[in-house]
């Protein structure tokens, strides 16, 4: 039969445990200030930036600027953003994938020129960020033009 611990035994293993939960309390408030500087970071920057892992093509993260054009965390990028039922025709992301390089490319979608930059981050994580570039009296004259 096993010998029973002590008062004392039992009063330094809770001291034991305060102090290690202490310990995991202070690593969880240090994880939530990075995050939250991190996307203070994200949100600062001026044009759409998202992190997007590559087999799913799910938005991991999206700065303030993504998600006002769409890009909503947690789903699929040609989903939300680009509002189409499969990836985008233009984009290289599988190239990123298989070359591990970062890719540019201009292209042109609805009334809007993008200048879009695919770069890896990690193996499964990937920055994709794009400008408008589009020549704000061509785009005015697009929609006029539009059908109503």
């Amino acid at each position: 039969m096993a010998r029973k611990p002590t008062y004392e035994e039992l009063e330094q293993k809770v001291k034991e445990l305060e102090k290690e939960i202490a310990e995991h309390k202070n690593f969880e408030e240090s994880l939530k200030e990075k995050a939250h500087l991190n996307n203070i970071l994200l949100d600062a920057i001026p044009f759409v930036a998202l992190l997007i892992r590559p087999d799913t093509r799910e938005i991991v993260c999206s700065n303030e600027a993504g998600r006002k054009a769409g890009a909503v965390p947690g789903t699929a990028c040609y989903e939300t953003w680009a509002q189409r039922d499969k990836p985008c025709p233009w984009c290289l992301a599988p190239e990123v994938w298989a070359t591990g390089k970062p890719k540019h490319l201009k292209v042109e979608t609805f009334y809007i020129t993008w200048d879009a930059y695919w770069y890896p981050i990690d193996e499964d994580l990937y920055l994709h960020y794009a400008f408008d570039i589009t020549d704000p009296k061509k785009k005015k004259k697009q929609i006029k033009q539009a059908p109503k």
